[in-house]
């Protein structure tokens, strides 16, 4: 019976993750909760989260990157995952997806992504973003990079406007309907 116990416990800790995120929650054990990396050995798989306010326009760089965001008339905390040294041909089904104060989901962002080495150096990639009420309805976005990795990203709007709620949100990425990472973040007043 105890056996029977640990087994089924065993199982349902693991599940069906995929190799790369059952490598992710090992590695994490021993992280602190803020951990927004996971780093593998040299060459393997790995995912980084950076929350930032905006983007430069003519850089493409992430400006206020942070944990702690101010509401203001327009303003918005936007989310990047990085993922670096991932497998050619292999399909990648990722959630982005934002937590209200109280741990209710507020939305999510769907994409299955795929990428190919198309010559010596330079990979393909494609990113399918899908519709959470119509998953027929696709956007495809096609890609090419000198590595092996690809950026997803989402924005949350913390517009007065949108009469948020001050309070510690947070960010979660799911990797094969697996939880990934989770970043948590700060929303606060103007002042």
């Amino acid at each position: 019976m105890v056996f029977c116990l640990s087994a089924a416990t065993l199982l349902l800790l693991s599940g069906c993750a995929s190799e790369e995120t059952q490598q992710v929650r090992a590695a994490r054990v021993d992280a602190p909760p803020t951990e927004d990396t996971f780093t593998g050995a040299e060459n393997s798989f790995t995912a980084a989260v950076t929350l930032c306010r905006k983007v430069g326009s003519k850089s493409g760089r992430r400006i206020g990157a942070g944990h702690e965001f101010e509401m203001s008339k327009k303003s918005y905390v936007r989310a990047f995952v990085d993922f670096t040294n991932v497998k050619a041909e292999r399909p990648y089904t990722v959630h982005l997806v934002w937590i209200r104060p109280d741990g209710r989901e507020m939305f999510r962002k769907f994409a299955e992504v795929r990428q190919r080495a198309v010559e010596a150096g330079e990979y393909s990639t494609v990113i399918n973003w899908l519709d959470a009420e119509d998953l027929h309805k696709v956007k495809s976005d096609t890609l090419l990079t000198a590595a092996p990795e690809f950026t997803l990203g989402t924005r949350f709007n913390t517009s007065l406007k949108k009469e948020r709620e001050p309070g510690l949100y947070h960010f979660r990425v799911y990797l094969d309907r697996a939880l990934l990472l989770e970043e948590p973040f700060t929303v606060r007043e103007s002042g």
